[in-house]
């Protein structure tokens, strides 16, 4: 019997900090679909999503101190 993924509720209120930042650690997810608009945010419960955050600062700091 197969087991079948448990879905996420991305709209629950506890998940979202200040409604704007995606907190989830029971998420695998890197990216959720924002909550207001159109597009997509980072899991920041997600250690992967706090590198994709910080890389391109980082490079753009590197750069601009050469």
């Amino acid at each position: 019997m197969k087991q079948r993924k448990q879905s996420t509720d991305y709209d629950e209120d506890s998940y979202w900090k200040g409604g704007l930042f995606y907190f989830n650690r029971n998420d695998p997810s890197i990216f959720v679909e924002k909550r207001f608009g159109v597009g997509w945010t980072l899991n920041f419960a997600n250690p992967l999503g706090y590198f994709i955050f910080i890389l391109p600062l980082v490079i753009v700091l590197v750069l601009s101190l050469l």
